[in-house]
């Protein structure tokens, strides 16, 4: 099985590509280990809505849903609560470099997909999603920092969404360290 960003999503990708930070890109989870577009698929949690994924590509393994892996949610600078954890993933793939960013990419279980569209409701960010903001930590330490808005959260709470999210990071070292944490193997 493969996780991977292939094709995009149209008006997604645009309206993301403008900040530096941003949900892009579609995602697609296939079996035979190519990857596929697929117009249910997921925004990734990434800064610009280019396409294609980089070589070295490998197929996913199992999340370890007990890694001390959080994204948390913010309103207003104040903890809202988890959007979602280690316990809520199913798989996990990376670590796979395009020119500055190393892409890990993890898809959530169907469980986990529900919890974080009710998370993202019951905390008021689908009403108002620019007073809120992802913080994404391994082991207690930030890893990485998502502003929402309307069209990401539009995205996530999409009927159709895979589950399926791309974390790109500026610097490899981090990108491996959150991969090995996750990955079961």
């Amino acid at each position: 099985m493969e996780l991977s960003r292939r094709g995009v999503l149209g008006g997604v990708a645009s309206a993301f590509a403008i900040g530096a930070i941003g949900f892009a890109g579609a995602t697609t989870v296939t079996d035979e280990g190519s990857a596929s577009t697929n117009a249910g698929s997921a925004p990734g949690l990434g800064p610009d809505g280019d396409g294609a994924a980089g070589d070295g590509e490998a197929d996913s393994v199992a999340a370890d849903r007990s890694a001390p892996f959080e994204a948390a949610l913010l309103a207003d600078g104040d903890d809202a609560g988890t959007l979602f954890d280690a316990a809520d993933l199913s798989r996990v793939q990376g670590v796979i470099s395009e020119e500055s960013e190393h892409l890990v990419y993890v898809a959530l279980s169907e469980a986990g997909i529900g919890a974080v569209q009710d998370r993202l409701a019951e905390a008021g960010a689908t009403d108002e999603p620019n007073r809120f903001v992802v913080s994404m930590t391994l082991d207690g330490t930030e890893v990485r920092r998502v502003e929402l808005d309307e069209p990401r959260v539009t995205a996530l709470t999409d009927d159709e969404w895979s589950g399926v999210l791309t974390l790109p990071f500026g610097q490899k070292p981090v990108a491996v360290e959150v991969y090995e944490s996750l990955a079961s193997e």
